[in-house]
């Protein structure tokens, strides 16, 4: 018979590559999600609302970088002496919590691009709109968050192994042994992620499509003070994917030589981050799939497989099932990367900071 804390030392040794990973990336996720929360409520101004729903995004990806690692590493170092069921409780329900909140606002945030890109004169989600939009949001992942509590629990007997000593082991049971409603609520988690992944990509990709069909064309003019309300709805719309307002020329007198001149001047940084802040949100998305996609098709190979995985093929496997953490980490990067504006104001306060 083996020892419980014995056993746990054995398997955390055996994932301390996952273990490295997984801490290395929880804390690029704690300091970005940080630094974007600062920047986007404290010196990045959006006064049109195109930005409205990324500090709330930077908060619910903030928690769930935190509750995500902090889950890992006690099942990862402690998984036969768990500290608590409390602390096993919270910190799947935080994860399950934070996992909906920002696959909804995320969905969320394609509507938004797309009744501003493909319906410029529709109804758009204002302000008001987008607060019972994110209480809405809220409620729903409360809602399919909170089985949690009944079926995470700590068992303290294991029949599967030779263990001596207190045994506390954090796992999904209802505590009548009911399987069939534990996988009736796990396969509904999955199918609704299935469900939100699909709505997301379907909404998003007619926005790309016409914002590069918008652009190339706006690019030919030069911008031009005086606009119609109807011109301005557009530029507004365009805004929300590429930073900088893209209006078209309405004095039909320039010349093209005032054009091509136009043009020269607009290249440079501000000219090349409106063709990269168009893909911005469309990068994000595909992120959110391709993280979401990996956890759900591991997932689904768990609860069909029967067969125990080892060697360096564990490793991959417990990186695999908690991929999603990466949505949690990527969205700070991807502003940084595309988002000129977020650039500039970064270094302008680390300029006065220096």
């Amino acid at each position: 018979m083996a020892d419980a804390e014995l056993l746990s030392e054995e398997y955390a040794e055996y994932l301390i590559p996952s273990t490295i990973i997984q801490l290395i990336l929880g804390t690029f996720g704690v300091l970005g999600n940080g630094l974007v929360l600062l920047m986007y409520t404290k010196y990045i101004q959006d006064n049109t609302g195109c930005r409205y729903f990324i500090p709330i995004l930077a908060i619910v990806d903030l928690l769930g970088s935190f509750s995500n690692v902090t889950q890992f590493h006690f099942d990862n170092t402690m998984r036969y002496i768990y500290p608590g069921v409390f602390l096993c409780k919270t910190m799947t329900f935080l994860i399950v919590l934070t996992n909906g909140l920002s696959t909804h606002l995320i969905l969320a945030i394609a509507l938004q691009r797309y009744r501003l890109i493909c319906r410029p004169f529709g109804k758009q989600l204002t302000p008001k709109v987008c607060r019972i939009v994110i209480f809405v949001i809220f409620w729903i992942s409360i809602g399919y968050a909170a089985p949690i509590f009944k079926f995470k629990t700590i068992s303290y007997h294991i029949k599967s192994l030779n263990v001596t000593g207190d045994v506390s082991f954090c796992h999904i049971d209802d505590g009548t042994n009911n399987s069939s409603a534990i996988i009736a609520y796990l396969g509904s988690l999955l199918l609704i992620s299935f469900i939100n992944i699909f709505i997301t990509s379907g909404l998003y990709i007619p926005v790309i499509k016409t914002v590069y069909k918008r652009l190339p064309h706006a690019e030919r003019y030069r911008p031009n003070n005086i606009q119609d309300s109807s011109s301005h709805d557009v530029s507004t719309e365009i805004e929300m994917v590429s930073v900088g307002k893209v209006t078209i020329e309405q004095n039909s007198l320039s010349t093209d030589e005032e054009n091509r001149n136009a043009s020269k001047k607009r290249k440079g940084p501000e000219h090349n981050s409106r063709s990269n802040i168009s893909v911005m949100f469309f990068v994000i998305i595909i992120v959110y799939v391709v993280s979401y996609m990996t956890s759900l098709v591991t997932h689904i190979y768990d609860f069909a497989s029967t067969g125990e995985i080892k060697g360096y093929k564990r490793n991959i496997y417990v990186l695999s099932i908690r991929f999603q953490l990466i949505n949690h980490i990527a969205n700070p990067y991807i502003y940084w990367f595309y988002d000129f504006k977020f650039r500039e104001e970064l270094r302008r306060v680390f300029c006065r900071i220096n």
